[in-house]
């Protein structure tokens, strides 16, 4: 082959080929379900909770304690409202402060910067799991506190209630992991205990938060539930981690 005269590549082989070398190297976008689920499948759930089981099991143990308070003060008067307010996120809340302080302990954010898979996928991955658990334990959390407080409210007033706290906090948390430092992991918690507390301290918010009806905390908790995934997926796409980005920059 002559040296002087080497074929060079048409336009459009050129374009195909520019193409090929960035369809491999940037994927086309996928939807936020199917991140999670393609996630989920290389992880696996052992790899997505690696390292945290004592933060599971004390978060419950924790959980399980309040519930003795929790029932004596919802037997007084007026005081069911207050403790479902407060205690309904505790489980989702204490699991994800533990988990969060650990994972400063093992460096996950160090760990998943090393493969394709973002951190913030990994969390998200960690929130539903802990909203999925924190609606089961409210059901028999609820029939518990129906029966010791005499059936003194109805049974779907109550989970309306908790289902509609719960999310609400989850949503309030997401939005303070805008924050930076130690702040965008205690300000939710904060926050939502100087909620709780203005009920117990002073009691016509206690009796205005009793005579809300039931409809209105259903369409509080519908609300909120559509709040704490769309904040979850702006959460997830505010500033992706892992492999890809360490290798672009």
């Amino acid at each position: 082959m002559d040296p002087n005269n080497i074929p060079m590549p048409a336009e459009q082989e050129k374009q195909e080929a520019i193409s090929q070398i960035l369809d491999a190297a940037f994927p086309r976008p996928v939807s936020f379900r199917r991140e999670l689920w393609d996630t989920l499948c290389i992880a696996g759930i052992r790899t997505v909770f690696c390292g945290v089981g004592d933060c599971l099991a004390l978060a419950v143990l924790l959980w399980a304690f309040c519930l003795f308070p929790a029932s004596y003060l919802a037997n007084r008067a007026g005081g069911l409202a207050q403790v479902l307010l407060l205690l309904s996120p505790l489980l989702y809340a204490a699991l994800s402060l533990l988990t969060a302080w650990k994972d400063l302990q093992i460096g996950i954010r160090e760990w998943t910067c090393t493969f394709r898979i973002s951190a913030q996928i990994v969390s998200a991955l960690r929130m539903l799991c802990f909203g999925a658990a924190s609606v089961l334990v409210c059901v028999p959390a609820n029939l518990l506190l129906w029966s010791v407080s005499g059936h003194l409210h109805p049974l779907g007033w109550m989970l309306a209630l908790s289902l509609s706290s719960l999310f609400l906090y989850g949503t309030l948390s997401l939005l303070c992991l805008r924050l930076r430092g130690m702040m965008r992991i205690l300000a939710a918690p904060i926050i939502w205990l100087i909620i709780g507390v203005i009920p117990l301290m002073w009691p016509p918010a206690a009796a205005w938060l009793n005579t809300i009806p039931t409809v209105v905390f259903c369409l509080l908790f519908a609300c909120a539930l559509l709040l704490y995934l769309t904040e979850m997926r702006r959460f997830c796409r505010r500033s992706i981690e892992g492999g890809f980005s360490y290798a672009l920059h």
